[in-house]
């Protein structure tokens, strides 16, 4: 197996990862038990409607962590999918982000909110064009494609590291 296939099979390992991650964070608040978790079943349909002051600092903070979570789906689905369409990317970034709105709902444990879809979908374009940018910067894909699979198996690692701890203290 050469460099490249070993780089884009790594690649495809941290993207399941990543969305397993991703999942777990949206759905279950990084919670371990679901009895610790808030069951309402909200849906707001007006975007980045805040009720009160305090509430738009929580949102302030929420919209800056949607925005972050979904930079790597940018990246990853642009180090894989490099021939792929921005239009076909963002969609997919899009269907995500709505079956996860949709899943809150369904399951009752969480808010179904547009702002949430709408900085979803804005973080994965921003991975997209941080990807893009990298590409025309460095103009050597496999540079960049190592890179970034060493980068994000470092995170990796140590957040797994980390949830290792916290479940070891929740039980």
């Amino acid at each position: 197996m050469d460099k490249k296939s070993k780089v884009k099979n790594f690649a495809s390992l941290l993207f399941v990862l990543y969305l397993i991650i991703l999942v777990w964070i949206i759905l279950f608040k990084l919670q371990f038990k679901l009895s610790s978790m808030d069951h309402v079943r909200i849906v707001n349909l007006i975007p980045f409607h805040y009720t009160n002051a305090v509430a738009e600092l929580f949102q302030i903070r929420e919209i800056r962590d949607n925005v972050l979570i979904f930079i790597p789906f940018g990246v990853l689905l642009s180090m894989l999918a490099p021939k792929m369409k921005l239009r076909s990317k963002l969609f997919i970034i899009f269907g995500t982000s709505f079956a996860l709105e949709v899943m809150q709902y369904i399951l009752s444990i969480g808010v179904t909110d547009i702002t949430d879809l709408i900085t979803n979908v804005s973080g994965g374009l921003i991975g997209i064009f941080l990807y893009t940018v990298l590409l025309k910067s460095v103009k050597d894909k496999q540079k960049i494609d190592t890179a970034i699979s060493i980068f994000g198996g470092i995170i990796a690692v140590l957040f797994s590291g980390l949830m290792s701890i916290l479940l070891l203290a929740n039980c």
